[in-house]
């Protein structure tokens, strides 16, 4: 399991104003937000010690958990946090990234948190995140399985030696140039084009619109009809979304789980039905089928000999980490923009000027540089997930001479990565333009793991261009159509909540 950073509420309200045609002066659309308004970019300060009038030592908890986690003779060279109580509390409460930023500040880019049942190196530092996530072989995913097997069983996702090895290469081949060209013509703009619609009564009477809501509902859609036939999943999709939204936030929801891999499990038998009565097979490497051009569709077709079961812990990989994590992007790079006076107009001049007022095309693409920059910017600030846990199989020694046992789990925070005032210029600022407009579109190689909301190395997120894709796609039609504009005073909290990634 990851986390990914979410509005602490669901109010993250809109009014909407139809914008006027191209050229013309831009209307305000405003977004009036009630999401608490808590530093996001720098830890909460650090309560005044108080005096001690119990006999425990106010270091009790960091002591009893070193004493038991760590072995006799620590020679690791990594200084170890120290963990108090309210901090404990933080963690449990939904703002996790806020006191790994903080120890980051007060013991560097790499030390071990001693907290509970077991202990942690955190690591915050682009050389050995990059270190930990290329060698697969010495990492796996170790807690992140454990805790998520009961959603995903076997899916790629989660998936560890030769099973990941074999259902990673069963799947990266549907996301081919011709599928995703095909997702952004008949998926991903009718998708948005529908919410434009449903936004449309809003925009005339100045209604406020739960945006979070929506897009979740967007990317539940985009995911649904991607992965699935749209004729078996429209009838029972929307099970889907009331469970998913479900799941991530009470994990121990085992009714609801077992109603969602159930739903899969009928998508599967019906797409199967559909494609043994056609004797349909893949006959070219970039293969789509005209009628259901899913990702299901072309699993199947491939013939390769998998069980429903597999099928269904990979579809709901795909489901799951693709529903709201795209949704969360969308909505954090929208208040982001909303609260840039220069961006926001920048970002629509550019979409008027390379679309003219049509929808965008899979080679328009290439010509959004400053919105694709935006939402990178986006993804920088407000990770997903803001931290990648991984655990040792071996003994290893990390970047800097720190060493690792065999069964040490590493906690990598890309949020303090992202933050980190050594790593980035102006760390804590929106500035879209640090990513220049004619170099590649930033990824964990050409920053050299300064970067990595799609994690790196083997494991990288295998969605992470049709992530992207459908965001800049999305937001292009949305800011072509509507203006917007950041209600004052509203109150900004930021919180993180279990979030499924399929890597």
């Amino acid at each position: 399991m990851q986390s990914c950073l979410t509005p602490s509420s669901s109010l993250f309200l809109v009014s909407i104003p139809p914008r006027k045609p191209i050229n013309s002066p831009l209307q305000p659309f405003s977004i009036k937000s009630s999401i608490d308004k808590t530093p996001t970019t720098k830890p909460k300060p650090a309560p005044a010690p108080s005096k001690t009038t119990s006999w425990v030592s106010p270091n009790w908890l960091t002591s009893l958990t070193k004493s038991l986690t760590f072995g006799a003779n620590d020679d690791s060279g990594i200084p170890v946090a120290n963990a108090q109580l309210e901090d404990v509390s933080e963690l449990l409460g939904g703002a996790l990234f806020l006191p790994l930023f903080k120890w980051m500040n007060q013991y560097g880019p790499i030390y071990r948190l001693a907290a509970g049942p077991r202990n942690f190196v955190v690591v915050s530092n682009p050389a050995i995140a990059k270190h930990v996530l290329r060698n697969y072989g010495k990492y796996a995913k170790g807690l992140v399985s454990e805790v998520s097997e009961f959603l995903f069983g076997s899916g790629f996702a989660i998936a560890e030696g030769s099973l990941w090895t074999v259902r990673r290469r069963a799947v990266v081949p549907s996301l081919h140039k011709k599928y995703l060209s095909v997702m952004v013509d008949r998926v991903f703009c009718k998708c948005a084009e529908r919410l434009v619609e449903k936004l449309q009564p809003f925009a005339l009477d100045g209604t406020a619109v739960n945006m979070e809501e929506k897009f979740s509902q967007l990317t539940l859609d985009v995911i649904g009809l991607s992965s699935y036939d749209p004729r078996t999943f429209y009838p029972i999709g929307r099970q889907i979304g009331v469970l998913c939204k479900m799941v991530p936030r009470q994990i121990k929801a085992e009714n609801a789980v077992t109603v969602i891999r159930k739903t899969v499990e009928e998508l599967i038998t019906k797409c199967k039905e559909i494609v043994e009565k056609e004797g349909e097979r893949i006959n070219e490497e970039e293969y789509v089928n005209d009628a259901d051009p899913s990702i299901l569709r072309f699993l199947l077709a491939s013939r390769e000999e998998v069980s429903s079961l597999q099928l269904r812990d990979d579809l709901l990989s795909m489901l799951v980490a693709g529903h709201e994590t795209t949704g969360s992007v969308l909505t954090w790079t929208l208040y982001l923009l909303s609260k840039d006076p220069s961006s926001l107009p920048k970002a629509q001049q550019e979409v008027d000027t390379v679309l003219e007022g049509r929808l965008p095309t899979y080679e328009d693409i290439k010509n959004l540089k400053f919105l694709t920059r935006c939402i990178t910017e986006s993804l920088r600030l407000y990770p997903h997930p803001p931290v990648l846990i991984r655990r040792a199989q071996v003994d290893d020694v990390l970047p800097g001479n720190y060493k690792v046992k065999a069964g040490q789990d590493i906690m990598i925070s890309v949020y303090n990565i992202h933050h980190s005032s050594q790593v980035w210029e102006r760390a804590e600022e929106f500035v879209p333009e640090r990513f220049e407009l004619e170099s590649s579109v930033p990824n964990e190689t050409n920053t050299d793991y300064r970067f990595i909301p799609f994690s790196g190395g083997p494991r990288k997120c295998v969605g992470d261009q049709f992530a992207l894709l459908e965001a800049i796609v999305a937001l292009a039609i949305f800011l072509q159509r509507l203006n917007f504009e950041l209600v004052p005073d509203q109150n900004i909290r930021f919180v993180h909540e279990a979030q499924p990634t399929p890597k």
